[in-house]
């Protein structure tokens, strides 16, 4: 069996985008000639590395960031010119120049953080999770310092942005096994905590803000095959509904430009759901499979409506993983762009014209 698994449940249970209009871009993910640049940014777990490709071409060049000897990364938070990477057991988070393709300053977090999960509340500050400590860190990218620790709910595991807020998903794990039903901290704009909203859903992994909603993916117990879907009226502060049915430890979310929700299965690919009739377009019988097998580690839409999932493979130390496009009904693959080792996740970032 491959290790993703058991490594994806030990970094994020004991410590994953609308798509916009699209504009041209370089196949070089640096600005040039003026014009934006559409980048996609893969965080690589077992190389510790980023990968940025072109967002919109076909056959992108891409290029690697190291991020140093020591961390466990499986996801980041990407926003104009920078991304910010939590370095899991390793309590600190990498801020990237995506420009250059550097880290541009690796920033101390408390102690014992357990760093996992990112989101920017602005262009300048982005909050990164203490899983281990039941905090979040709020983050200046561009002096690369950490401001005092925010208190939120047990276990922080993944944070979404959206609204001009930021939305904590707590797992509320306690020895790495779920303790009770999840909730979400709301981070408001001056950085502070402004609500809690309880969730039925065990072990929240995931989320995408989709207007008045948060649309959030729930793990269950590995092993269950209990996986649910919770949709949270943010307005209410309301989950409003839990939807079983979505197998063993899904782990990524997102909304498709047919506003239906693409849920990624590690071990089984990716289940669609209607949102409207609260149906299955795609279930756990017939699932999405990009490039003909699993596993799936992520996925997201980018600006144009396209679908970008990750391939981990079995995460061994030869074995780079793989970036597939789809397009269309995102049954055929449009790209294949080789990883670096154990991809877990995709975020999509602008660099803005000089």
């Amino acid at each position: 069996m491959s290790i993703a698994i058991p490594r994806r449940l030990a970094l994020l249970a004991a410590l994953a985008l609308l798509p916009a209009a699209l504009a041209a871009c370089s196949d070089d993910p640096v600005i040039s000639g003026g014009t934006p640049t559409r980048l996609e940014v893969i965080v690589n777990s077992i190389s510790n590395s980023v990968t940025l490709v072109s967002a919109d071409s076909v056959n992108p060049t891409p290029r690697t960031i190291s991020l140093g000897a020591q961390g466990t990364p499986v996801n980041a938070a990407a926003r104009g010119a920078f991304a910010v990477v939590p370095l899991g057991i390793y309590p600190f988070a990498s801020v990237l120049d995506l420009r250059t393709a550097t880290v541009a300053h690796t920033v101390a977090l408390p102690a014992n953080s357990g760093a996992t999960g990112a989101a920017f509340l602005n262009d300048s500050i982005a909050f990164v999770g203490n899983s281990a400590r039941n905090s979040v860190t709020p983050v200046n990218v561009r002096r690369g310092t950490a401001g005092a620790e925010v208190a939120v709910g047990t276990f922080p595991q993944a944070l979404v942005e959206g609204n001009g807020a930021v939305y904590v998903l707590n797992a509320n794990l306690v020895n790495f096994a779920p303790a009770g039903p999840g909730s979400v901290s709301v981070i408001g704009p001056t950085g502070t905590v402004t609500a809690t909203i309880p969730l039925t859903g065990i072990n929240p992994a995931a989320g995408v803000a989709v207007g008045i909603r948060l649309v959030v993916i729930n793990s269950g117990r590995f092993g269950q095959n209990d996986g649910t879907l919770s949709i949270v009226n943010l307005v209410t502060g309301v989950e409003e509904i839990n939807v079983p049915g979505f197998g063993e430890f899904p782990g990524s979310v997102a909304v498709g430009p047919d506003g239906l929700i693409y849920v990624g299965v590690y071990g089984k690919g990716i289940l669609v759901w209607n949102p409207n009739n609260g149906q299955f377009v795609r279930g756990l019988a017939n699932p999405l499979v990009p490039g003909g097998s699993p596993p799936v580690s992520a996925l997201a839409f980018d600006y144009a409506g396209r679908l970008h999932t990750l391939n981990p493979g079995d995460c061994g130390p030869n074995t780079p993983g793989k970036e597939f496009g789809l397009t269309g009904t995102y049954t055929s693959v449009e790209r294949t762009i080789t990883t670096g080792i154990c991809p877990f996740s995709i975020s999509f970032a602008t660099l803005p014209a000089n």
